[in-house]
Parts: C-alpha cells; structure tokens; sequence
C-alpha cells in the first residue's frame, strides 16, 4: 500500500478510493426522489467523507504523532463517520417514506403580558401558522433519525448497530467545545480506540450491506476498516 509522502519526498502519491468509484458504488442507493433533488451533491459529500477517513487512517498508520493528535484523529474519524451516517439516515427514510414531515409554518408569534403566579413570572406565548400548500420535511436531529431508524430497521434489524450509533452520537456532540459535563469531559478522557472501532464497524456494515450491492472489489474499498474492529 503506497505510504503518505512529503512534498519534498520521492515517491509516489498516496490516493484514497477514487470520487468516480465511490460515485458508481453510491449512485446503487442515491438518486434523485420527489422531495430531495439533490442526489448528487449528497454522493460528492459522503465521497468527501469517506475519503477523508481514508486519509486520517494513512495518518495513523503512517506518522509519528503525539498521543494527543492521536486522540484528535479518532475524534475526526468520529465526527466525520457520523456525519456520513446522518446524511443517509436522512436520505434512507425519506426513500421510505418514514422521514416526519410539518405541515404547517409559523408565521408570527404574540406574547400576553407578564404574570407573577406564586414565586415565578410567566406569560403566555401564541404562535400563528399557515397550512403549507404541500407537506415539508421536517427537521430531524441526529437522535430522532436513529429512533426512526431503529423502529424501521433502516439499517436491519440488529440491535448493537443502534446501540453503537446511539454512543457514537453522543460522542458526536463534542464537536461543540464548550459542551462540558463534568471537570474531567476533554476529548482526551472522551474518544479513544474502541469509539474508532465501533465507527469502522458501522461504516464498514453499511457500505458492504444490500443497501449499496457492493461487488467484490468494491468491498475491497472498506478493507482498511477492519484494521480496527476488536
């Protein structure tokens, strides 16, 4: 497998699973559908994706690096692996038709006058809506997909691949810094090898199952990934 090579090095380049591979390979699942035109700039997205957890595991194969970049680099595999995961969740159940749609869209909202009731101040708040003319989707956070998910075996019926997706969400949250539970909740205490493991083995489970067809060599993609399953 070529290494990763400096610039002022000799060599040949390292390149991850080609754009135009992993377009043929996604285009089996992603195409264009009544609500969601836009097939194609999901599959360059997710391709970015997964080349670019291709590349940070070159990283960790091929340099010398402190146990802290080290850390850093499973949390990017992390967050990027669940970005990955989210996009088709969302894609998946409005292809089956699961994904939670509005009806309706605020318009203005008024607000009465303050009250004191017992030891609290509150006021009422109304909101005015108009129906849509048709249905839109509705925003889903990266939780309610799972859930959604789960209850419609988007992803099949095996309980530890929800189980798996439900921990690395909430790993996923640390992409905000200032989201801080406790004195000791720093990404060094948060992601390690085993967080890398389970993300490998949800990627590697999607993209090898019945939901893309994969042939033999485009298993041969995902291989790398198996370096980490435990």
């Amino acid at each position: 497998m070529t290494r990763l090579v400096k610039i002022d090095e000799a060599g040949a380049c390292w390149y991850p699973v080609s754009i135009s591979r992993l377009d043929t390979l996604l285009s089996r699942c992603v195409v264009s559908l009544p609500g969601f035109p836009h097939a194609y700039a999901l599959k360059r997205n997710i391709a970015y994706n997964l080349q670019y957890i291709e590349f940070l595991d070159r990283c960790l194969h091929d340099l010398k690096r402190s146990s802290v970049i080290e850390t850093q680099i499973y949390k990017n595999i992390i967050l990027t692996g669940c970005g990955i995961i989210e996009s088709l969740l969302h894609y998946l159940l409005i292809r089956a038709g699961k994904h939670s749609t509005e009806q309706w869209a605020a318009k203005t909202k008024f607000f009465s006058n303050e009250k004191r009731v017992g030891t609290q101040q509150l006021r009422a708040e109304t909101i005015i809506s108009s129906k849509l003319p048709t249905p839109k989707l509705k925003e889903m956070p990266f939780d309610t997909l799972i859930k959604k998910a789960r209850s419609h075996h988007i992803f099949g019926p095996s309980r530890a691949m929800y189980q798996k997706l439900d921990a690395l969400r909430n790993l996923r949250n640390k992409v905000h810094l200032q989201l801080i539970n406790s004195p000791t909740d720093t990404d060094w205490n948060s992601f390690g090898r085993t967080h890398v493991s389970d993300m490998s083995k949800v990627l590697h489970a999607v993209f090898t199952s019945s939901i893309f067809t994969p042939t033999a060599d485009e298993r041969k993609y995902f291989e790398y990934l198996k370096t980490y399953f435990r």
